[in-house]
């Protein structure tokens, strides 16, 4: 267990862990993860686009010409409808990761194409003299935005559509705008190396997520393997233990019984679980007591598992009198489900008449 347990600890990414070398299976799971996250942020960038674009047109309709503000708002419709129609079809039939891995490329193309489309703008704005709106660079600044936010598991996603969309505004400040909009421009660029390197280090961290969710998976199959195999190791245990004859007692490292096989019931007379919490001190004979804390001391020294023989111990039944016993004392403290000293013994053959002092 323990082996198994630092495999998988061991091969968890640290924080700082470069996300290189990697195994084909992790590869292959970080595309096919990334994939899953943009088909489920697929919908929030198609209604942001939508409702953007109707709130671009409102801004502009006193301004722009009907006919091109029509023709720009119905091709982004357009593209959300057809974009929309292949993630309802993607959706709908659920198939394999390879199909995921389809829809990312598409996905990526359907942004350069929506980018191309909101950079039309700052031309159409320039053309009408609406250059200087305020609400231009606030609704590209917004897309841009929105970008990171539905696409940041792919920063090529995100670099395919900001691309498009920031650099026929950064040329229409440049060409248009004189001096000061050189400077724009210049702010544009700036802005548009910015949210590429935020969406960088977005899927940065998504791929670190996810590796680290890999590699806890496996550490909890581990761990749950190894409750199983202890379980059934335990239920084995049981099944030996009750069959026997022998008595069987766990006593806690405080000296009180945590567990009684059935056959105590027939060499003493009392119930299993009557015995449970019981003491030494009143099951052992007085005079036994100090060699059989003596044989549990001596457990300690040996080798996990390696039993002590005890020769001969006196222990009270409910009826208060004493039988002897021989057996054996075990240290299994550090047994998970034992976590105690483990007497297994039997009777004596002949029952001494005297109480015989017990030896290690």
């Amino acid at each position: 267990m323990i082996t198994e347990l630092k495999s998988a600890v061991s091969t968890a990414p640290s924080r700082r862990a470069r996300l290189k070398n990697l195994s084909r299976v992790e590869s292959v799971k970080l595309k096919v993860e990334r994939s899953a996250l943009l088909f489920r942020g697929a919908p929030t960038a198609i209604v942001i686009s939508v409702v953007n674009a109707v709130i671009t047109g409102v801004v502009a309709w006193q301004a722009v010409n009907h006919s091109v503000l029509f023709l720009w708002i119905g091709a982004v419709i357009l593209l959300a409808a057809i974009r929309a129609g292949v993630w309802l079809r993607f959706r709908f039939i659920r198939t394999s990761g390879r199909a995921m891995s389809r829809f990312a490329r598409m996905h990526v193309l359907f942004m350069a194409i929506n980018g191309a489309l909101w950079g039309a703008v700052a031309p159409i704005f320039a053309v009408y003299g609406l250059l200087s709106h305020a609400f231009l660079p606030f609704i590209v600044a917004g897309m841009a935005a929105a970008a990171v936010i539905s696409a940041g598991a792919s920063w090529r996603a995100v670099l395919a559509f900001n691309l498009p969309l920031l650099a026929p505004l950064a040329g229409a400040y440049a060409l248009a705008w004189g001096e000061n909009g050189l400077a724009i421009s210049a702010v544009v660029i700036l802005f548009g190396g910015a949210t590429t390197y935020l969406a960088l280090s977005v899927q940065k961290m998504i791929d670190r997520s996810i590796l680290l969710h890999t590699h806890n998976t496996r550490l909890f199959d581990a761990i749950q393997k190894q409750a199983d195999e202890a379980h059934v190791a335990e239920q084995r245990f049981r099944a030996l233990v009750e069959a026997s004859h022998d008595v069987t007692l766990i006593f806690s490292p405080e000296g009180r019984v945590t567990y009684a096989s059935p056959s105590v019931e027939s060499v003493f007379q009392v119930a299993p679980e009557l015995f449970i919490g019981k003491t030494t001190k009143e099951i052992v004979h007085a005079d036994d007591i100090s060699q059989f804390r003596a044989v549990g001391e001596k457990s300690l020294s040996k080798k996990l598992g390696e039993a002590v023989q005890l020769d001969h111990v006196c222990m009270k039944g409910q009826d208060g009198e004493y039988r002897m016993l021989s057996g054996r004392l075990t240290n299994m403290l550090y047994v998970p489900g034992v976590e105690g000293f483990v007497f297994n013994g039997g009777l004596l053959k002949e029952q001494p008449r005297q109480h015989l002092h017990a030896v290690p």
